[in-house]
């Protein structure tokens, strides 16, 4: 198996280049190395595990602070410059021990650990050490004890150039008891080209994992509120034919996929986005969602940064959020409305569209 037979369309390569594992000495922050290991185990890619030991975090206490003479300087400066190095050390050896563990499953890993902000040292060790990954829990603690992997994920999320991987406490330990492997990819889709560049990215975790490709497309028959909720004015005559064309749009994007040898289904989903695509992972076991950050289009008019967010937070799945500066990729030529009607037309019988909230499409 070469690159080229995994990654085009101008797509990053991250067949060879290094996943980033930030870590922080919890058993939470470590629930993401199962889900790691098993991309970095089929690939044969190298980890960077990262700890970023956070100076903002830093407190005195008054033992320590007793013991340093104020005739050699400032007190409190001392006293963080202390506890600093002992950090520092105390995470390095900690790595060490993971990447010894790691080097027994046969995974290449080697420990890096650094002072400052935790979101912008993930970032900037990121981009030097030239990884095409970053994969972290949701939550975490410190060695010094404050939270970091939560609004630190978040940040993460938003400013990375490169894909993220992430997952939450309770997903990881589910995985952690039952230890069942990842069998389907969920890529929720809007009809925009900023969201069709997940596509390559999917295709790659598809054939390295040897999962099932389950498409999403939600949209609503409705005069949108100005709530996220399932209530709207409803309008019938639109119905049939939004769902036509995105079940069309769909059925061609899979069948884009099917012809590079993935096994791809698809689904239309009627409602909110967030809560459509909860429902449906919530349903979908083993599953892992991939989506980019941003992307609005058509009648969905749904912005997939806020569904990434809510995703990520409550779907209890893996997700890859893939930034919005990705490449672009040549756009998949799907059916125009006027197009899409005549099929509508064509294929009409009584009943069809109405009080159907899911279409669904299974071809291998």
């Amino acid at each position: 198996m070469t690159v080229n037979d995994v990654v085009d369309d101008g797509a990053i390569n991250i067949l060879s280049q290094p996943i980033l594992v930030p870590l922080d000495g919890s058993d939470v922050a470590k629930g993401i190395l199962p889900y790691v290991l098993q991309i970095a185990g089929k690939a044969n890619i190298p980890l960077v595990l990262l700890t970023a030991v956070d100076p903002d975090a830093i407190d005195c206490p008054a033992s320590v602070m007793s013991t340093v003479s104020t005739s050699a300087g400032e007190p409190m400066a001392i006293c963080r410059a202390r506890i600093e190095e002992s950090s520092r050390v105390h995470a390095q050896d900690t790595l060490h021990g993971v990447a010894a563990c790691l080097k027994d499953d046969g995974i290449e890993a080697r420990a890096t650990v650094t002072i400052g902000d935790p979101a912008e040292e993930i970032l900037r060790v990121s981009e030097e050490e030239g990884c095409g990954l970053i994969a972290m829990s949701t939550h975490g603690r410190n060695p010094i004890g404050r939270s970091i992997l939560g609004s630190i994920t978040d940040r993460v999320i938003r400013a990375s150039n490169v894909p993220v991987l992430t997952v939450t406490p309770a997903r990881a330990k589910k995985n952690r008891e039952e230890g069942a492997p990842l069998t389907t990819i969920v890529v929720p889709l809007d009809g925009s080209e900023l969201a069709q560049r997940a596509l390559p990215y999917v295709e790659w975790l598809a054939r390295i994992l040897s999962m099932e490709v389950l498409l999403a497309r939600v949209v609503r028959t409705e005069h949108p509120t100005y709530t996220d909720t399932d209530l709207g004015f409803k309008v019938p005559a639109f119905r049939e034919e939004v769902n036509w064309e995105a079940t069309e749009y769909l059925e061609q994007v899979a069948q884009h996929l099917r012809d590079k040898g993935l096994t791809v289904r698809s689904q239309v989903l009627v409602g909110s986005a967030v809560r459509a695509l909860l429902n449906l992972t919530h349903a979908t076991p083993q599953t892992l969602i991939a989506m980019t950050t941003h992307g609005r289009t058509g009648l969905s008019r749904w912005m997939m940064g806020s569904v990434a967010s809510a995703l990520v937070r409550r779907s209890g799945a893996p997700v890859v959020v893939l930034p919005a500066g990705l490449p672009a990729r040549p756009r998949l030529s799907v059916a125009a409305p006027g197009v899409a009607r005549a099929l509508v037309s064509a294929r009409r019988s009584p009943g069809f569209g109405r009080g159907r909230s899911v279409v669904s499409r299974s071809r291998g």
